[in-house]
């Protein structure tokens, strides 16, 4: 075999393991990790602290857990949730005590990125209606001047027990 065929097949063969190589460490990068103990248990206990204030129909502890403006889904389609506006909407439900937060697990995807997610349930009334229980729930989380703050909250209603 001609030598110069040699060393380009060998060039090539380089550039491949190089490239395959970097493009591993590029997606394990993204990829979602579990966070720190200090931080998953940061999230869990910011999310409680919402739930907490909801079942106190405290919308300044709910505002301030929060953090700022979000965005919400639920069955009713997708929102954004203005915090400035949330002494007219929290009101109009009204969360049982021995509302749960069960089988939390949190997901770090990047530095100052977490997304929880977790099954509730208990009584809960909005605009005279019961709300579904249980539920399954995803919040995201952005840790932004040292402290956690939403990003966005999503509940499903979950599927009967078979």
């Amino acid at each position: 075999m001609n030598s110069r065929i040699v060393v380009a097949l060998g060039l090539a063969l380089q550039f491949v393991a190089l490239h395959d190589s970097a493009a591993q460490a590029v997606a394990t990068k993204g990829a979602a990790k579990a966070p720190s103990a200090a931080i998953g248990d940061a999230v869990v206990a910011q999310e409680q602290m919402v739930l907490d204030a909801i079942a106190q129909k405290d919308t300044v502890a709910f505002n301030k857990a929060l953090g700022r403006d979000f965005v919400y889904v639920d069955q009713n389609g997708a929102v954004r949730w203005e915090l400035a506006k949330t002494s007219t909407s929290l009101p109009a439900c009204v969360l049982g005590t021995g509302w749960t937060l069960d089988n939390p697990v949190t997901s770090q995807i990047g530095e100052d990125l977490v997304v929880l997610t977790y099954s509730s349930s208990g009584n809960q009334v909005c605009d005279g209606r019961k709300a579904p229980s249980p539920v399954n729930s995803m919040s995201v989380w952005r840790r932004t001047g040292g402290r956690w703050v939403a990003v966005a909250h999503s509940e499903t209603p979950a599927a009967p027990k078979q």
